[in-house]
């Protein structure tokens, strides 16, 4: 206990802490105005907005590293069972299409939103499946290291109220799923956002998020292809 205390003032009284995690927000949004604004196709541009997250992860990994003298993950890795990993990717799989449902909610209510920028992109996979799976194991990986990995764990150093870093990492990585200019795949994302940094803060196992994640992402653009890009 003593030594959790010691830990927790250090991290409160280094502003380098407070530093990264502004930049695992900053960083994407800059970065992916940049590459908006280059003279290229829109596939391309997707294509190389993905490594934007790449080059987010590997700054935090050397920030972590050099700047906060610490591991990037602050959480040892727990429960490495293999099954116990497959019930949590089942498990999370699961509740991801709970909140799914629940992201429909208001057009229940009879709110529209436009799926223009969802339709754009699931056009510009058609025929390219190796950058579709290269996209959802970029987002697996990277967004799971940068939000569960890196910044919650950060968050908890700040904040007593356990709640707290859930909400504002969730918002976080949520708040970057704007570009798709979609309220349900805004809720979904911090619903989902939520669920993850609960498991990741009970469990200590990010391969499952990482697995899941990406998972989720390749069967919701799978989907896609059938359902939305005509």
């Amino acid at each position: 206990m003593e030594t959790e205390n010691l830990i927790h003032q250090r991290q409160q009284n280094n502003p380098a802490i407070i530093v990264g995690m502004a930049m695992t927000f900053l960083l994407p949004v800059i970065l992916t105005i940049v590459v908006s604004g280059l003279s290229i196709s829109s596939f391309d541009k997707l294509f190389y907005s993905r490594f934007i997250y790449w080059f987010t992860a590997l700054f935090l990994f050397f920030y972590a590293r050099q700047v906060e003298r610490q591991p990037m993950l602050l959480r040892k890795e727990e429960n490495n069972e293999i099954g116990f990993f497959l019930i949590s990717v089942v498990v999370l799989y699961l509740l991801f299409i709970g909140a799914a449902f629940v992201s429909a909610i208001p057009m229940l209510f009879g709110f529209r939103e436009s799926n223009e920028v969802l339709n754009r992109i699931a056009q510009l996979f058609k025929g390219h499946e190796t950058i579709m799976i290269f996209t959802a194991f970029t987002a697996g990986v990277t967004e799971e290291l940068i939000f569960r990995g890196y910044l919650l764990t950060r968050l908890f150093k700040y904040f007593k109220e356990p709640y707290l870093p859930v909400i504002i990492s969730s918002v976080m990585f949520s708040a970057l799923h704007y570009k798709y200019h979609s309220l349900r795949e805004f809720v979904a994302s911090f619903l989902i956002g939520a669920i993850f940094s609960v498991y990741y803060i009970k469990y200590r196992n990010i391969k499952a998020l990482i697995v899941t994640h990406f998972l989720i992402d390749f069967i919701s653009l799978t989907l896609a292809q059938h359902f939305k890009a005509k």
